[in-house]
């Protein structure tokens, strides 16, 4: 186990980034009343630090975890032939949708990507291949499992870019060619492979030197201080195992000089000077007034936010609030994200509840709609399935809906869908996670605001989740309830 007392602050923030305790709260519709918040107003400009941060910026928690649920309500197809218009068609086992630019990995030059001489570890659990450019620098990276059941999946992030999205099975993360380096890398498993290792990686920067081992989806790396990775190192550690090095310089962001995180005074302050606006460093949002940061609810360039007693920005408030009586669902439809809005009283849908990663396409409308009509399992145009669906313009096809399947049976689903959710590649309609497409559909009455734009800079008020990969055979949704336990 790692000792470092900072390791220990940042475990101690991500548990309470997963609490659903209200610290302060205005007192209005769909807030707990009782305690006071600080107002901000006219201060900063999140547009601005966001994209200041980069591109398409993503992080934050990953899928959503699968909650318990009571055992699936019974099957109900409704086809509607001749009735409805055709909904959109998605991709048969062959996924004639997916971006030409991804090949196989067959033509790669795959080796271990694990450290000797460290004991227990497995140093050949893990292949990997990479392109070089000037200077060393790591143009993309693409990683396989050797000889390990389950799946293995990673992001980058690219001075050209930001955060791109996940890739998986050999494929390659990163750029195209010489002028576009990785910065920053994470790496994930599922299926078996989770159940039996942690994967461990570290790296060499040009100038910040030697990393120290990033764990399960941590950040391993530099952002935006315009260095880049020259090395990377990848292994898979029985769960029973500590980390196989030092966890020091895991890091760095061109805020990392100047912010201390602490819990209940965690502050920013540049030459004495503390600084006022947004933050975003190692997958946490911060929000600074004066050099320290909020805390509680607190009204913010237009928008209602809550931070824990760290400073970080909770980017999932739906327990916090409950279920609301109405929602409005915004798509950025540039960047595949959609977050949720509820009530602040008369002052409208200001109050970010979560996002969402999508997957939409070409044809995906921009506007703003009214949702008329659910099902709970539809069937599409080639004749795959798809789980709970929530039309979004009255008379034509385009729905919020779950990856598809092969048939009404959450057992048969076309796995490639999911594993690409994030990239567009839809014929028109709004794909998501079923934990996801669920909560569409029991949570937005029939009527709820849906407003699809484009925006390329900006994500939404949140980080832009990211998708772990599932392994190849594995046919079922790993955050569909139905689905628990397996």
């Amino acid at each position: 186990m790692r000792k470092s007392g900072k390791r220990t602050m940042v475990l101690a923030l991500a548990a309470a980034m997963s609490m659903g305790t209200v610290v302060s709260a205005y007192a209005d519709p769909g807030i707990p009343a009782g305690t006071s918040g600080v107002v901000v107003a006219g201060q900063g400009s999140s547009r601005q630090e966001h994209a200041n941060s980069g591109p398409g910026v993503q992080g934050g928690p990953g899928a959503l975890a699968v909650q318990p649920s009571a055992p699936a309500e019974p099957v109900a197809i409704v086809p509607e032939v001749g009735t409805a218009p055709a909904d959109e068609a998605v991709s048969a086992p062959v996924d004639v949708e997916a971006p030409a630019v991804e090949t196989g990995s067959e033509t790669l030059d795959f080796y271990p990507a694990g450290p000797s001489g460290i004991a227990g570890i497995a140093a050949e659990g893990v292949l990997m291949a990479k392109t070089d450019g000037v200077n060393q620098q790591i143009t993309n990276i693409s990683l396989k499992l050797n000889g390990v059941e389950g799946a293995i999946s990673y992001g980058v992030y690219v001075n050209h870019g930001g955060y791109l999205p996940w890739k998986g099975d050999g494929l390659a993360a990163g750029g195209t060619e010489d002028s576009t380096y990785v910065e920053a890398i994470q790496v994930a498993l599922s299926g078996e492979a989770a159940k039996r290792y942690n994967v461990y990686y570290r790296g060499t920067s040009a100038y910040a030197g030697q990393h120290g081992w990033a764990c399960n989806e941590e950040l391993m790396g530099t952002v935006d201080r315009g260095d880049y990775l020259t090395s990377i190192e990848v292994c898979l550690v029985p769960k029973e195992m500590g980390a196989p090095g030092s966890y020091e310089r895991r890091f760095f962001s061109n805020h990392s000089e100047y912010i201390n995180i602490m819990e209940g005074n965690t502050t920013y302050y540049v030459n004495g000077v503390g600084y006022t606006g947004w933050v975003d460093h190692d997958r946490a949002r911060y929000y600074f007034q004066d050099g320290r940061a909020l805390t509680g609810w607190n009204y913010i360039d237009g928008m209602k936010f809550y931070f824990n007693q760290n400073g970080a920005l909770i980017m999932d408030v739906d327990d916090m609030i409950g279920k609301q009586d109405s929602y409005q669902l915004r798509v950025n439809k540039e960047l595949n994200c959609l977050t949720v809005f509820a009530k602040d009283g008369a002052n409208g849908y200001i109050i970010p509840v979560k996002a969402m990663l999508t997957s939409v396409g070409d044809d995906t409308p921009l506007g703003t709609f009214k949702t008329p009509e659910k099902y709970r399992w539809r069937l599409m145009v080639n004749d795959s399935y798809t789980q709970y669906a929530t039309r979004i313009i009255a008379g034509q096809g385009f729905l919020f809906h779950s990856i598809t399947y092969e048939k009404a049976d959450p057992m048969t689903l076309y796995n490639n869908g999911y594993n690409n959710l994030g990239v567009s590649r839809s014929l028109g309609c709004v794909r998501l996670t079923c934990a996801n497409a669920k909560w569409v559909y029991d949570n937005c009455k029939i009527g709820t605001e849906v407003v699809i734009y484009e925006d390329a800079n900006v994500p939404g008020p949140f980080f832009k989740p990211y998708q772990v990969w599932i392994p190849k055979d594995q046919r079922w949704d790993p955050t569909d309830p139905a689905c628990a336990g397996l």
